[in-house]
């Protein structure tokens, strides 16, 4: 289940990095591919130098508070849940969510990959009172979105 997030999450990061309009980014692609590359090898500690890498370019070029940070953050903070360092993943992905929470509102579909990260993370953490918090954040928002479907 990781892989599958964490590959979802690099190929948002590229599109949202990597495009015509940021053609600049050369060396960004790079460490975004490199991080996914490694990745997909099982090669976890490889990975987070380059997908550290990518954060601070992105942060440098558009600023630390850019919602668009919030997939690099989140493919950080993968790397650290894979090697099951979540108390180094955690304060990521809560800083994703806060920037989604910031862009979108506190009930915008947007939010719930980041609510479902961050109650994955306290539960293996064995915060079980926040990652049930985060669930049921995450189930209120897609209620709701059902019901306006």
């Amino acid at each position: 289940m990781i892989a599958i997030r964490f590959a979802v999450l690099v190929a948002a990061a590229v599109i949202l990095f990597v495009s015509p309009v940021n053609s600049a980014s050369d060396s960004l692609e790079d460490a975004l591919n490199s991080s996914s590359a490694l990745y997909e090898q099982g090669r976890f500690q490889e990975a987070i130098p380059y997908a550290e890498k990518a954060l601070a370019m992105a942060e440098e070029k558009f600023g630390a508070e850019n919602v668009a940070c919030a997939a690099l953050l989140d493919n950080l903070a993968a790397l650290y849940e894979a090697e099951m360092l979540y108390a180094k993943a955690q304060p990521l992905y809560s800083r994703a969510l806060d920037l989604r929470v910031k862009e979108f509102g506190a009930r915008h579909p947007e939010v719930v990959n980041s609510l479902i990260n961050l109650a994955l993370i306290y539960d293996a953490l064995g915060d079980y009172g926040a990652a049930e918090k985060m669930d049921a954040r995450a189930t209120e928002i897609i209620e709701a979105g059902n019901r306006q479907s």
